[in-house]
């Protein structure tokens, strides 16, 4: 410790120092009490009425510690923010992820199943199936924002930097079925803890019908789902427009059917949407995509049939807590038709309208607050 002593030699010292600034502080301190020597006595006074006696002081003291607090929490956590990146990882495929045996031309053994992840400590994990021809990083804008834990799949051999690899040639939809279980079984294994949302864009609603159907078979295969959203499902071939030219594409000469699907828009913002799209899926394998739209035109019924979609959605029902299901305007025809059938089924509650293009259900802002609204039980 110092003692008395040595800070007196030490203050002496200072002053010795600084003799002149001191001084001339001094002096002007001294000339404005002299001047406002009443104005400081009422300052003085109110000070201590009005804060220090009536408790203000404390109260002050409180809210800039709660501030400051608040500042800091805010700053951790945008620190965290930035460090949840949405990272490219791969599962390993291997035989025994196969409930059958493969056909001879399903060539995956040994291949990679790629999938995006963003994790966070949020107890939702939320498994996005992409559309026909699309890859997970459709949903990437949406995983850069969402507060839940997100991942991402892509199907077998949909990824662009695979389109001229001869490992990963075109394969069945019941092959792409088994492939999407052990990842979502993977990533249940790794967070036994979290629950589980499945999200289907387009024709990843129909891969949603096909699990469905796997685990109804299998049900030591399926994990535990808290909730389904579905987005534009198909229900019979009148909703597979572009699904169904491109199961009529000959992938050696593409361009005359690309053409004629981007003559299909009705609007300048579904021409946009359209064009876009043809230009994400021109750089892929169009084999493969063209092998998974044939694959699903044979597992729809025909225009006017709706047997098969509500036998699906009772599937889907049967597997998850809570289920909805979204049409963008798009669909607005048959949409009176489906919820009749619906109501005569006893199904209520599950079906809306959204007034949104088919491609802005994959926008950041809609699966954020659909994606929130759904797991909050909305």
């Amino acid at each position: 410790m110092i003692h008395g002593s040595q800070l007196m030699e030490r203050a002496a010292g200072f002053l010795g120092r600084h003799k002149a600034a001191v001084t001339l502080v001094g002096a002007v301190v001294g000339t404005a009490i002299g001047i406002y020597s009443d104005e400081a006595r009422s300052v003085i006074g109110w000070t201590w009425s009005h804060v220090v006696a009536g408790g203000t002081l404390v109260m002050l003291a409180v809210a800039a510690v709660f501030s400051l607090a608040w500042w800091a929490r805010g700053l951790a956590e945008r620190r965290r923010e930035l460090r949840r990146e949405v990272v490219r990882h791969s599962f390993d495929i291997h035989a025994d992820d196969f409930e059958e045996d493969l056909p001879s031309d399903n060539a995956v053994i040994g291949r990679q199943l790629w999938f995006l992840e963003r994790r966070t400590e949020s107890a939702d994990l939320i498994i996005l199936l992409h559309g026909l021809g699309l890859d997970a990083d459709d949903f990437r804008p949406f995983m850069n924002v969402a507060r839940q834990h997100t991942a991402a799949i892509t199907l077998f051999g949909h990824n662009a930097e695979e389109a001229r690899d001869d490992r990963y040639r075109p394969i069945g939809i019941a092959a792409h079925t088994d492939l999407i279980s052990g990842a979502i079984n993977n990533l249940q294994r790794q967070y036994p803890y979290k629950r589980i949302t499945l999200v289907g864009f387009s024709v990843g609603c129909d891969m949603l019908f096909r699990l469905a159907e796997l685990w109804r078979d299998h049900p030591e295969r399926q994990p535990k789902i808290k909730s389904v959203l579905l987005l534009d499902p198909n229900i019979n071939h009148s909703t597979m427009v572009i699904s169904g030219k491109m199961a009529h594409l000959n992938p050696a000469q593409p361009l005359a059917e690309l053409k004629r699907i981007a003559q299909i828009p009705e609007s300048l913002i579904e021409f946009q949407n359209v064009c876009e799209y043809l230009h994400k899926i021109s750089g892929k394998d169009l084999a493969q995509v063209q092998r998974h739209a044939a694959d699903l035109w044979n597992y729809w019924e025909p225009d006017g049939h709706y047997d098969l979609f509500f036998q699906r959605i009772d599937r889907i029902r049967s597997i998850s807590d809570r289920t909805r299901v979204f049409f963008s305007i798009h669909f607005e025809q048959r949409f009176n038709d489906v919820v009749a059938l619906a109501r005569q089924r006893g199904i209520r509650q599950v079906f809306d309208l959204r007034r949104v293009d088919h491609f802005e259900f994959c926008q950041d802002g809609f699966l954020k607050h659909e994606v929130g609204t759904l797991i909050r039980g909305g």
